[in-house]
Protein backbone atom coordinates (compact mmCIF):
# COMPACT_ATOMS: atom_id res chain seq x y z
CA UNK A 1 0.00 0.00 0.00
CA UNK A 2 1.40 3.24 -1.02
CA UNK A 3 2.17 5.98 1.76
CA UNK A 4 -0.61 8.63 2.51
CA UNK A 5 0.37 12.21 2.85
CA UNK A 6 -1.62 14.01 5.56
CA UNK A 7 -4.51 16.65 3.69
CA UNK A 8 -3.21 19.64 3.06
CA UNK A 9 -4.98 22.74 4.42
CA UNK A 10 -4.84 26.60 3.19
CA UNK A 11 -6.25 29.17 4.66
CA UNK A 12 -5.94 32.77 5.05
CA UNK A 13 -4.51 32.63 8.13
CA UNK A 14 -3.47 29.29 8.66
CA UNK A 15 -1.12 26.46 6.84
CA UNK A 16 -0.87 22.73 7.99
CA UNK A 17 2.34 21.44 6.36
CA UNK A 18 2.47 17.50 5.45
CA UNK A 19 3.02 15.69 8.38
CA UNK A 20 0.67 16.89 10.91
CA UNK A 21 -2.20 14.09 11.85
CA UNK A 22 -5.76 15.55 11.57
CA UNK A 23 -7.67 13.74 13.85
CA UNK A 24 -11.23 14.09 11.89
CA UNK A 25 -11.38 13.12 8.20
CA UNK A 26 -12.50 16.41 6.12
CA UNK A 27 -15.31 15.40 3.71
CA UNK A 28 -14.88 17.23 0.69
CA UNK A 29 -16.46 20.51 -0.57
CA UNK A 30 -17.04 20.02 -4.16
CA UNK A 31 -17.23 22.94 -6.23
CA UNK A 32 -18.32 22.35 -9.92
CA UNK A 33 -16.43 18.97 -9.74
CA UNK A 34 -14.83 17.94 -13.55
CA UNK A 35 -13.24 14.88 -14.70
CA UNK A 36 -12.99 12.01 -12.42
CA UNK A 37 -10.21 8.73 -12.07
CA UNK A 38 -9.77 5.89 -9.92
CA UNK A 39 -6.23 5.09 -8.77
CA UNK A 40 -4.72 1.41 -8.55
CA UNK A 41 -5.90 1.20 -4.88
CA UNK A 42 -9.43 2.38 -5.82
CA UNK A 43 -9.35 5.87 -4.26
CA UNK A 44 -11.54 8.18 -6.60
CA UNK A 45 -9.77 11.16 -7.30
CA UNK A 46 -12.05 14.66 -9.02
CA UNK A 47 -10.57 17.97 -10.89
CA UNK A 48 -12.67 20.28 -8.23
CA UNK A 49 -12.20 22.57 -10.91
CA UNK A 50 -14.20 25.59 -9.16
CA UNK A 51 -11.80 25.42 -5.88
CA UNK A 52 -8.41 25.01 -7.92
CA UNK A 53 -8.16 21.47 -6.04
CA UNK A 54 -7.26 18.33 -7.07
CA UNK A 55 -8.64 15.77 -4.22
CA UNK A 56 -8.56 12.28 -3.25
CA UNK A 57 -11.46 10.64 -2.08
CA UNK A 58 -12.45 7.51 0.05
CA UNK A 59 -15.44 6.74 -2.70
CA UNK A 60 -17.56 5.12 0.30
CA UNK A 61 -18.33 8.59 2.16
CA UNK A 62 -16.35 11.15 0.04
CA UNK A 63 -13.88 11.61 3.06
CA UNK A 64 -11.02 13.88 2.03
CA UNK A 65 -7.57 11.79 1.82
CA UNK A 66 -5.18 14.71 -0.18
CA UNK A 67 -5.48 17.71 -1.61
CA UNK A 68 -3.28 19.03 -4.52
CA UNK A 69 -3.29 23.00 -5.01
CA UNK A 70 0.09 23.83 -6.68
CA UNK A 71 0.11 24.30 -10.45
CA UNK A 72 -3.33 23.89 -11.02
CA UNK A 73 -5.88 26.33 -12.67
CA UNK A 74 -9.34 25.44 -13.32
CA UNK A 75 -8.38 21.79 -13.67
CA UNK A 76 -10.49 19.94 -15.81
CA UNK A 77 -9.39 16.69 -16.81
CA UNK A 78 -7.77 13.66 -15.15
CA UNK A 79 -5.67 10.67 -16.63
CA UNK A 80 -3.46 7.99 -14.66
CA UNK A 81 -0.03 6.66 -16.17
CA UNK A 82 3.30 5.16 -15.69
CA UNK A 83 2.07 5.80 -12.02
CA UNK A 84 1.72 9.78 -12.68
CA UNK A 85 -1.47 11.71 -12.26
CA UNK A 86 -2.08 14.22 -15.43
CA UNK A 87 -4.36 17.13 -15.27
CA UNK A 88 -5.72 19.62 -18.06
CA UNK A 89 -6.12 22.95 -16.52
CA UNK A 90 -8.28 24.94 -18.38
CA UNK A 91 -7.35 28.39 -17.56
CA UNK A 92 -4.00 27.51 -17.52
CA UNK A 93 -3.77 26.01 -20.97
CA UNK A 94 -1.15 23.11 -19.82
CA UNK A 95 -0.97 19.91 -18.67
CA UNK A 96 0.42 19.05 -15.05
CA UNK A 97 1.99 15.78 -13.58
CA UNK A 98 1.79 14.63 -9.94
CA UNK A 99 3.10 11.72 -8.19
CA UNK A 100 0.04 10.68 -6.68
CA UNK A 101 1.84 9.39 -3.86
CA UNK A 102 3.74 12.48 -2.59
CA UNK A 103 1.62 15.22 -4.45
CA UNK A 104 4.34 16.71 -5.81
CA UNK A 105 4.38 18.09 -8.98
CA UNK A 106 6.82 16.60 -11.04
CA UNK A 107 6.26 17.99 -14.87
CA UNK A 108 4.27 21.01 -16.48
CA UNK A 109 3.53 20.14 -20.23
CA UNK A 110 3.09 23.91 -21.73
CA UNK A 111 2.73 24.50 -25.54
CA UNK A 112 1.35 27.23 -27.38
CA UNK A 113 -0.78 24.58 -29.47
CA UNK A 114 -2.96 23.78 -25.84
CA UNK A 115 -6.63 26.04 -25.99
CA UNK A 116 -8.69 25.63 -23.33
CA UNK A 117 -8.28 21.89 -22.81
CA UNK A 118 -11.06 19.75 -22.02
CA UNK A 119 -9.85 16.53 -22.70
CA UNK A 120 -6.85 14.24 -21.78
CA UNK A 121 -5.77 10.41 -22.59
CA UNK A 122 -2.47 8.97 -22.50
CA UNK A 123 -1.32 6.28 -24.51
CA UNK A 124 0.96 2.93 -23.56
CA UNK A 125 4.21 5.26 -24.94
CA UNK A 126 3.29 7.90 -23.12
CA UNK A 127 2.00 10.42 -25.35
CA UNK A 128 -0.18 12.92 -24.03
CA UNK A 129 -3.63 13.64 -26.48
CA UNK A 130 -5.64 16.84 -25.53
CA UNK A 131 -8.83 18.08 -26.95
CA UNK A 132 -8.89 21.38 -27.33
CA UNK A 133 -12.53 22.57 -26.67
CA UNK A 134 -12.12 26.20 -28.33
CA UNK A 135 -9.76 25.31 -30.73
CA UNK A 136 -11.49 22.40 -32.14
CA UNK A 137 -8.30 19.88 -32.39
CA UNK A 138 -6.89 16.97 -30.89
CA UNK A 139 -2.86 17.29 -30.34
CA UNK A 140 -1.13 14.45 -29.29
CA UNK A 141 2.19 15.76 -27.56
CA UNK A 142 5.41 13.39 -26.65
CA UNK A 143 6.53 12.56 -22.91
CA UNK A 144 8.80 15.75 -22.79
CA UNK A 145 5.82 17.80 -24.52
CA UNK A 146 6.84 18.27 -27.97
CA UNK A 147 4.08 18.85 -30.45
CA UNK A 148 3.29 15.49 -32.86
CA UNK A 149 0.25 15.54 -34.00
CA UNK A 150 -2.64 18.26 -34.47
CA UNK A 151 -5.87 16.88 -35.62
CA UNK A 152 -9.19 18.87 -36.87
CA UNK A 153 -10.97 16.43 -38.90
CA UNK A 154 -10.89 13.01 -39.11
CA UNK A 155 -10.78 10.17 -42.42
CA UNK A 156 -14.35 10.25 -43.18
CA UNK A 157 -14.42 14.20 -43.01
CA UNK A 158 -15.73 14.60 -40.04
CA UNK A 159 -14.64 18.07 -38.75
CA UNK A 160 -13.77 18.00 -34.74
CA UNK A 161 -16.01 20.50 -33.04
CA UNK A 162 -15.72 21.33 -29.27
CA UNK A 163 -13.75 17.96 -27.90
CA UNK A 164 -14.68 17.33 -24.32
CA UNK A 165 -13.54 13.73 -23.56
CA UNK A 166 -10.72 11.21 -24.60
CA UNK A 167 -9.73 8.29 -23.19
CA UNK A 168 -7.80 5.00 -24.60
CA UNK A 169 -8.97 1.42 -23.94
CA UNK A 170 -7.28 -1.29 -25.67
CA UNK A 171 -6.29 -0.52 -29.23
CA UNK A 172 -8.49 2.56 -29.37
CA UNK A 173 -8.78 6.17 -28.76
CA UNK A 174 -12.24 7.52 -27.85
CA UNK A 175 -12.97 11.29 -28.41
CA UNK A 176 -16.00 13.24 -27.35
CA UNK A 177 -17.17 15.83 -29.49
CA UNK A 178 -19.58 18.04 -28.91
CA UNK A 179 -21.25 19.63 -31.77
CA UNK A 180 -19.84 19.49 -35.41
CA UNK A 181 -23.50 17.67 -36.18
CA UNK A 182 -22.64 14.56 -34.55
CA UNK A 183 -22.32 15.29 -30.94
CA UNK A 184 -20.76 12.00 -30.22
CA UNK A 185 -18.27 9.77 -29.04
CA UNK A 186 -16.11 8.18 -31.70
CA UNK A 187 -13.72 5.42 -31.58
CA UNK A 188 -10.33 5.43 -33.82
CA UNK A 189 -7.74 3.23 -33.91
CA UNK A 190 -5.14 5.00 -31.86
CA UNK A 191 -1.93 3.95 -34.54
CA UNK A 192 -4.13 5.76 -37.11
CA UNK A 193 -4.97 8.48 -35.17
CA UNK A 194 -1.33 9.05 -34.12
CA UNK A 195 0.10 9.13 -37.57
CA UNK A 196 -3.05 11.51 -39.61
CA UNK A 197 -5.05 8.87 -40.76
CA UNK A 198 -8.19 8.32 -38.33
CA UNK A 199 -10.00 6.28 -39.64
CA UNK A 200 -13.59 6.14 -37.82
CA UNK A 201 -14.24 2.90 -35.92
CA UNK A 202 -17.87 2.79 -33.99
CA UNK A 203 -19.92 5.87 -33.45
CA UNK A 204 -21.19 6.27 -29.70
CA UNK A 205 -24.20 8.38 -30.88
CA UNK A 206 -28.45 7.96 -29.86
CA UNK A 207 -29.51 11.55 -30.72
CA UNK A 208 -30.90 12.09 -27.82
CA UNK A 209 -28.20 11.84 -25.05
CA UNK A 210 -25.47 15.13 -25.66
CA UNK A 211 -22.66 16.87 -24.76
CA UNK A 212 -20.17 14.11 -24.13
CA UNK A 213 -17.46 14.66 -20.97
CA UNK A 214 -16.28 11.90 -19.87
CA UNK A 215 -15.15 8.00 -21.19
CA UNK A 216 -15.51 4.63 -18.78
CA UNK A 217 -15.09 1.07 -19.37
CA UNK A 218 -15.93 -2.13 -17.62
CA UNK A 219 -14.13 -5.02 -17.32
CA UNK A 220 -16.28 -6.39 -20.34
CA UNK A 221 -15.34 -3.57 -22.79
CA UNK A 222 -18.64 -1.96 -22.41
CA UNK A 223 -18.58 2.17 -22.82
CA UNK A 224 -20.17 4.73 -20.26
CA UNK A 225 -20.55 8.26 -21.34
CA UNK A 226 -21.14 11.15 -19.00
CA UNK A 227 -23.75 13.60 -21.31
CA UNK A 228 -23.72 17.43 -20.28
CA UNK A 229 -26.13 18.87 -22.15
CA UNK A 230 -28.83 16.33 -21.31
CA UNK A 231 -26.97 15.69 -18.38
CA UNK A 232 -27.08 12.21 -18.24
CA UNK A 233 -24.93 8.60 -18.39
CA UNK A 234 -24.90 6.51 -20.71
CA UNK A 235 -23.97 3.14 -21.01
CA UNK A 236 -23.59 1.59 -24.72
CA UNK A 237 -22.37 -2.53 -25.57
CA UNK A 238 -18.83 -2.27 -27.18
CA UNK A 239 -19.10 -1.89 -31.10
CA UNK A 240 -22.74 -0.71 -31.23
CA UNK A 241 -22.98 2.64 -30.28
CA UNK A 242 -26.51 3.68 -31.52
CA UNK A 243 -29.02 2.00 -29.01
CA UNK A 244 -28.29 2.40 -25.51
CA UNK A 245 -28.18 -1.03 -22.16
CA UNK A 246 -28.72 2.15 -19.62
CA UNK A 247 -29.79 6.09 -19.61
CA UNK A 248 -29.13 7.40 -15.84
CA UNK A 249 -30.78 10.99 -15.50
CA UNK A 250 -31.89 10.56 -11.04
CA UNK A 251 -29.83 13.22 -9.48
CA UNK A 252 -27.41 14.41 -12.18
CA UNK A 253 -26.87 17.65 -13.89
CA UNK A 254 -24.07 19.44 -15.68
CA UNK A 255 -22.27 15.66 -16.12
CA UNK A 256 -18.59 16.17 -16.74
CA UNK A 257 -16.73 13.26 -15.39
CA UNK A 258 -17.39 9.27 -15.41
CA UNK A 259 -15.70 6.52 -13.37
CA UNK A 260 -16.12 2.76 -12.43
CA UNK A 261 -14.86 1.57 -9.26
CA UNK A 262 -13.88 -2.20 -9.42
CA UNK A 263 -17.04 -3.58 -8.26
CA UNK A 264 -19.06 -2.19 -11.47
CA UNK A 265 -20.69 0.75 -9.64
CA UNK A 266 -20.63 3.92 -11.65
CA UNK A 267 -19.65 7.16 -10.81
CA UNK A 268 -20.37 10.48 -12.27
CA UNK A 269 -19.57 14.19 -11.32
CA UNK A 270 -22.10 16.37 -11.47
CA UNK A 271 -21.01 20.38 -11.95
CA UNK A 272 -24.27 22.47 -11.87
CA UNK A 273 -24.58 20.45 -8.58
CA UNK A 274 -21.77 19.95 -6.71
CA UNK A 275 -21.63 16.76 -6.27
CA UNK A 276 -21.10 13.22 -7.62
CA UNK A 277 -23.38 10.62 -7.39
CA UNK A 278 -23.15 6.69 -7.03
CA UNK A 279 -24.82 3.84 -9.30
CA UNK A 280 -25.12 0.54 -8.74
CA UNK A 281 -24.38 -1.20 -11.99
CA UNK A 282 -27.96 -1.25 -12.64
CA UNK A 283 -28.00 2.29 -12.25
CA UNK A 284 -29.74 2.81 -9.29
CA UNK A 285 -28.69 6.27 -7.31
CA UNK A 286 -27.17 4.37 -3.93
CA UNK A 287 -25.03 6.97 -3.02
CA UNK A 288 -24.03 10.51 -3.24
CA UNK A 289 -20.33 12.79 -2.59
CA UNK A 290 -20.71 16.05 -1.98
Amino acid sequence: MKPKATQLFRGPWLTLSLGVCLSVAAHAQLSKPSGIAFDSSGNLWVANNGANQVLELNPANGAVLNTITEGLNSPSRLAFAFGKLYVTNLGGNNVTVYNPATLALVQTISSSAISRPLALAVDTYGDVYVGNNSANNVIALNIAGGLVETLTADNSGFQFSAPGALAIFGKNIYAGFGGGGKNAVISYNVGEFLTHDPQEVTEYNDNVNTGPTGVAFDSEGNVYISEYYSGTAVKYAPGRGRTPLLVINQGTGGCEGIALDKSGNIYVSNSSLNNITVYNPSGTLINTLD
